[in-house]
């Protein structure tokens, strides 16, 4: 009996210019899903999104799209159309919107299926799947699951997803008529992501035998503290430590 693997897809965004986009860490669990059966795509949004052609050029034959906007409640709709699969794969988390990396954990309470996250490798044995998943410094652990159940996959995942036009010419979008959904309960706030400042710290240049006991020693760092003397003046000693320490090159 083939094994019928459903990857939900979502829309990334580019890093750098910040147009559409396959979502990476959906192609990774394109790639994986490829390797264990029949696989179909999901998606929930925009039925003209034009980034949703290049899912096909990296090898999904068939893609769904159910119309839905941000208003409506994602995971339900994804739920409503995932029930007859065997096996979902899903990325970490989307590159654009909420990414709250939720859905997996939200479709897989609404279907009632176990749920298994930072999934590197899986292999279907017995109507089981042998998942190994990513821990903290880079540890392993092998986990075994009862199908039907909803894996996402971490995006350390040791697979290359590889394009191909003449695959993206081939495959098919299926659009879905409107359906209606819910609204979520909670109302989400989206803005561009703004840099953290960078913090400047002096270089230090002392031994190695120095630093080991400055972790294990509670000892003073130095410096003062200008408590009298006009703004000019602070603004000075300032200036003055940013020189000494080459944190500055004016």
């Amino acid at each position: 009996m083939t094994m019928r693997v459903l990857v939900l897809a979502a829309i990334g965004r580019n890093p750098v210019s910040g147009s559409a986009r396959p979502n990476r860490d959906d192609l990774l669990a394109l790639e994986l899903g490829r390797q264990l059966g029949d696989v179909s795509l999901l998606h929930a949004g925009d039925r003209d999104q034009s980034a949703l052609n290049d899912y096909l050029a990296y090898g999904a034959t068939t893609l769904d799209v159910v119309p839905a906007t941000e208003a409506q409640d994602i995971a339900s709709l994804l739920a409503d159309h995932a029930g007859s699969y065997d096996l979902i794969l899903t990325g970490t988390r989307a590159e654009g919107g909420e990414g709250s990396g939720l859905v997996p954990y939200l479709v897989a309470e609404r279907l009632g299926w176990p749920v298994i996250a930072q999934a590197l490798a899986v292999a279907i044995v017995d109507g089981h799947a042998e998942v190994t998943q990513a821990l903290p410094k880079g540890q392993r652990r092998h986990v075994r699951v009862r199908l039907p159940a909803v894996i996402a996959i971490d995006p350390k995942a040791p697979v290359t997803p590889r394009y191909a036009f003449a695959r993206r010419m081939a495959g098919q979008i299926v659009r879905h008529d409107t359906v209606a959904a819910p609204s979520p309960d909670t109302a989400w706030r989206v803005e561009p992501a703004t840099k953290r400042p960078v913090k400047f710290k002096a270089r230090e240049s002392n031994s190695g035998h120095a630093r080991m006991l400055s972790a294990i020693v509670t000892e003073a760092k130095g410096g003062a503290v200008i408590n009298t003397g006009s703004p000019a003046d602070k603004a000075q000693a300032i200036l003055s430590y940013l020189r000494t320490h080459k944190l500055i090159d004016w």
